[in-house]
């Protein structure tokens, strides 16, 4: 009998030592998105996810870069472009490099594969989530970069409407060719 209430006041003393601190720091549930299908890490495994924030508008391009006006990133990451899939982000067809944390300016990502009519893209936040500078977000197999989620815990993610020229994003000249022809 001695030694079950021994462990009972073992097992009360841990249970007054890990719980009741208002100031303790809670880990929440993050947030599942239907855009991309992706539940965000909670905060405290791994860096900020949030505020992250981005800008673009809609752009004519020739149909191989998209232009991101503004990023705010809380940690590290990337902004991968999204192709439109019945008017929501689909699979990823470009990303920057590495951004650092802050606020970047007039970021170009060049696509994957041109662009080859007009379209809405999504650029969206994407946090360098393991922290080792390779992009690594394409689902369904490989998540490890975590989209970035605003203030009110939202992914950080925007439509652009990108006109593709006409005559864009054709092959330039063959090597020794002028490109005129005679």
């Amino acid at each position: 009998m001695r030694r079950v209430l021994t462990m009972l006041a073992g097992v009360a003393l841990v249970a007054a030592a890990c719980g009741g601190d208002d100031d303790a720091d809670t880990t929440t549930a993050a947030p599942t998105t239907a855009a991309t299908g992706t539940t965000a890490a909670p905060e405290a495994e791994g860096p900020p996810t949030a505020p992250s924030e981005i800008v673009a508008e809609a752009q004519t391009s020739d149909g191989t870069t998209v232009t991101v006006i503004r990023v705010s990133l809380p940690s590290p990451g990337f902004i991968a472009v999204h192709s439109n899939a019945d008017g929501g982000p689909g699979p990823v067809i470009g990303h920057s490099d590495l951004l650092e944390a802050g606020t970047s300016g007039d970021v170009t990502v060049t696509l994957d594969e041109p662009l080859t009519s007009s379209d809405t893209v999504f650029p969206m936040v994407h946090i360098d989530f393991d922290e080792d500078g390779v992009y690594e977000f394409f689902p369904p197999d490989e998540t490890v970069d975590i989209p970035g989620v605003t203030a009110d815990g939202e992914v950080a993610v925007v439509g652009a409407e990108v006109t593709v020229e006409d005559g864009a994003a054709a092959p330039p000249p063959a090597s020794g060719s002028t490109g005129i022809d005679y």
